[in-house]
């Protein structure tokens, strides 16, 4: 029996997606695919349609669809090769549509991983060493030599200069807290390690960076700081003393004698702290009363 003529009788854009239309072949749903495909290739009703030219229409609307997905992936954030294809093949694409929309990519520069290479490195070697700027090319499939390559053009010097930017302002936060040379100098050194660099560039950094006689200067100020502090709570206990005596002639109440005092204390500009540890000195009883 001779199989039935195909042609079109009737072509419907989709109500959910304008970009897209149904075609139905001999009064029955045939396919979908881009409003592009239909102007290509001059669809009109009545165009008669053999099996291998349908299977054709399929075929570059799965590209179509494939390389859309492709440009919306790029423009959020520039990608290699590699992160494209694992994209488009999460997404379920197949493999021949995959492989026309990367020579596509690659033909109008929209990927191209020495630019990205060279872009990439240029932007993290202000903050990671070598090691971890490879590391991260390589998760992102970078071909090792390509990476190899690019990272000796990056000067030893360039690498130290941003590495001793990161480690000084590193430093002069634990140097804030950490008086041990020893302790300051493993953990800036882990710091640096966990950035990407090198053990030479780490000895040269810390070297560098670290001066022992800071630590002996934070010594010396946290001592200073107590003994500050300390002059601070004589002065208020002194103070204390006096307004306690004022307030204890008309208040017998313990807990209201401690808010008056405390109040006072606090108008006077004294810590809560210190104020605390004064009145538990002069006024006995229990504080979760308060």
């Amino acid at each position: 029996m001779e199989e039935k003529e195909k042609a079109i009788t009737k072509i419907e854009t989709q109500k959910n997606n304008k970009n897209r239309v149904n075609v139905y072949i001999n009064n029955e749903f045939g396919f979908s695919c881009d409003t592009e495909l239909i102007y290509i290739y001059n669809f009109i009703k009545g165009k008669k349609l053999e099996a291998d030219y349908i299977k054709k229409i399929i075929d570059e609307d799965n590209f179509v669809k494939c390389k859309n997905s492709a440009l919306r992936t790029i423009e959020r954030s520039y990608k290699t090769e590699y992160q494209i294809t694992q994209k488009l093949i999460q997404k379920g694409f197949e493999d021949n549509a995959i492989n026309r929309v990367i020579d596509f990519l690659k033909k109008y520069k929209f990927i191209d991983d020495k630019r990205f290479i060279k872009s990439y490195i240029m932007e993290k070697i202000k903050s990671q060493g070598k090691n971890k700027i490879k590391c991260e090319l390589l998760k992102k499939g970078i071909d090792k030599s390509i990476v190899d390559s690019e990272l000796k053009n990056i000067d030893g010097s360039t690498e130290i200069k941003y590495a001793i930017k990161l480690a000084i302002k590193k430093y002069n936060i634990l140097k804030k807290t950490e008086i041990n040379y020893k302790k300051v100098y493993k953990k800036l050194g882990n710091y640096l390690i966990t950035r990407g660099y090198n053990q030479d560039i780490l000895k040269d950094v810390l070297n560098q960076v670290i001066d022992k006689n800071d630590c002996d200067k934070q010594v010396i100020k946290n001592r200073e700081e107590q003994d500050t502090n300390n002059n601070d709570i004589d002065e208020l206990k002194r103070i204390a003393k006096r307004r306690y005596d004022i307030i204890s002639k008309s208040e017998n109440s313990a807990v209201r004698i401690y808010r008056k005092l405390g109040n006072y204390l606090v108008r006077r500009g004294y810590s809560y702290e210190n104020i605390r540890k004064v009145l538990k000195l002069l006024i006995d009883f229990n504080e979760d009363n308060v």
